[in-house]
């Protein structure tokens, strides 16, 4: 598990398992119910309970879209500002360099 801090706050990030990522945030996914036609009253039923689940489903997949959106956010901006990092380091050798090579053959800066 990765936790990020966003500009609310942080955030828990999703898990990457083996190439697989799932979301921690959204619960468990429903699971669709069975229709039962073996009678009347069980095939009401059974649809209510489909319809329950069409319900919890797209609630799931909402959730899940928007942890997948925020997890790409993050990475996306920690990975931004590590390469921002990096340059400012890579500058900073390259004017100390400089600056050294010029003051060892007597140039000012």
């Amino acid at each position: 598990m990765m936790i990020f801090a966003l500009a609310g706050g942080a955030a828990e990030a999703g898990t990457l398992r083996n190439g697989t990522w799932t979301p921690t945030g959204c619960g468990t996914e429903p699971t669709p119910p069975a229709i039962n036609g073996s009678g009347r009253a069980a095939y009401e039923a059974s649809v209510k309970e489909a319809n329950a689940y069409q319900q919890a489903a797209k609630q799931y997949e909402d959730c899940y879209f928007n942890e997948a959106q925020a997890d790409n956010h993050a990475i996306g901006g920690a990975l931004s500002d590590h390469q921002h990092e990096v340059q400012a380091r890579f500058d900073k050798l390259s004017a100390d360099s400089k600056a050294a090579a010029n003051r060892l053959n007597g140039k000012k800066d």
